[in-house]
This record gives structure tokens, C-alpha cells and sequence, in this order.
């Protein structure tokens, strides 16, 4: 009998031994369970913009590239962009005189001078806008040439003592065509050929589909 209650009070001892040890908290497997969430939450977002970005690199820039080359396309038909041409024409009285001989040649001669973009391939194109917008800077103007369109002899009286040769025609036409050349550059030509030059090359990107066109 002693024996059973003595084993009754030592299973008593224990089962209080056991209520007395702490429980483990709950509120530590909550935090566990949000932190595991928020981690998953972030890898999903991780793999969302590393998706992101394949795309854009991957699909978008071969656009942009395409629609560049399209640009280029576009400029390479005109490759050599002349924007202003101006026709004159001069009238020439070349003397030569030595003691009593005398010579002299009148000539009146026409030429253009033609100015613009000489590669206008070499533009700088960006195209932006999801490929609605280009914006193009063009290469400066230059004067692509100054050539004689036609000459013509009115009078002259050579002698034999002093004549007058090619090269002198040719050395007064050449003086005349640059200063022709350079009253035309005091007025401002090239700026006129480059603003020329802006809406032509506008024009041609309106045409090619374009709806915002940046030419500078």
C-alpha cells in the first residue's frame, strides 16, 4: 500500500517539475512565418525585374537599333545633301599692255555654287519614344563646289607681242568665283543652307513614319 502511494507522489513531483518548464512562445513561430513570407515576397520580385530587364535589353533595344537603321537608310539616298544653289554670272575685261601693244579679252562667264552637307550619313540619330521620335544632329554645311557653267568670248583684240593665253582667263575667272564666293559667305549663306537642311531632312522622317521629328 506504501509502496503505491509513494509512486503516486513521485508522479506528482514530476508532472509538477513539467508544468513549472516555460513554454515555447508563439509569437516566435508568427515572426518566423512573416520573415518567411517577406523573403519569398522579395525572390518573386527579384525574378519579376530580372524579367523585366530581359525583356527591355532583349526586345526593346533591337528596336531601337532597327529603327536607327532605318534612319540611315533614309539619309543614305540623299548622301550628298545639297540644300542651296546659286547661279551668277560676271562679265571679265582682261588687259594686257606692253610700250605701244596692247591686248585685251571681255568674257562673260556663269557659274552655281552649290552648298549643303557633303556625308550627311554622319548624322548623330537617336530614337526614343518607343520609336515614334527621332532626334538627328547633322554635320556642318560646307561649300560642295563653285564651277563655271558656260563661258562665253564677246570681244578681244590680241597681239602677237603681248597675248593673252588660257591661264590668264583662267587665273581671272578663279579670282571672281572666290569673290563671288566670299560676298555670299558675309551674307550668311551657310546659315541659310543649314536651316534649308533641317527641313529637308525633317520632311524625310515625317515621311518615313515618324510623329516627333528633332532635326539640329
Amino acid at each position: 500500500m506504501e509502496k503505491k502511494i509513494n509512486e503516486r507522489k513521485s508522479l506528482l513531483r514530476e508532472a509538477e517539475k513539467m508544468n513549472r518548464q516555460p513554454r515555447p512562445r508563439r509569437q516566435h513561430s508568427v515572426f518566423s512565418g512573416i520573415l518567411t513570407k517577406i523573403i519569398i515576397i522579395l525572390i518573386l520580385i527579384m525574378i519579376m525585374l530580372g524579367g523585366g530587364y530581359f525583356f527591355f535589353t532583349k526586345k526593346l533595344q533591337p528596336q531601337k537599333e532597327t529603327n536607327v537603321l532605318v534612319v540611315q537608310n533614309q539619309l543614305s539616298y540623299c548622301q550628298e545633301l545639297v540644300t542651296l544653289k546659286y547661279r551668277y554670272s560676271d562679265i571679265l575685261s582682261i588687259k594686257k599692255t606692253i610700250a605701244l601693244s596692247k591686248s585685251f579679252s571681255i568674257i562673260k562667264y556663269t557659274g552655281i555654287i552649290r552648298i549643303g552637307i557633303e556625308d550627311i550619313t554622319l548624322s548623330d540619330i537617336k530614337v526614343y519614344n518607343d520609336g515614334k521620335s527621332v532626334k538627328i544632329t547633322l554635320p556642318e554645311v560646307s561649300v560642295l563646289g563653285n564651277d563655271i557653267t558656260s563661258q562665253e568670248v564677246f570681244d578681244e583684240s590680241h597681239s602677237i607681242f603681248v597675248p593673252i593665253t588660257l591661264d590668264d582667263v583662267f587665273v581671272e575667272i578663279e579670282r571672281s568665283k572666290q569673290a563671288t564666293l566670299e560676298e555670299l559667305l558675309d551674307e550668311g549663306i551657310m546659315n541659310e543652307a543649314r536651316e534649308s537642311a533641317k527641313k529637308v531632312v525633317q520632311q524625310i522622317m515625317l515621311s518615313a513614319g515618324f510623329e516627333e521629328v528633332i532635326v539640329v
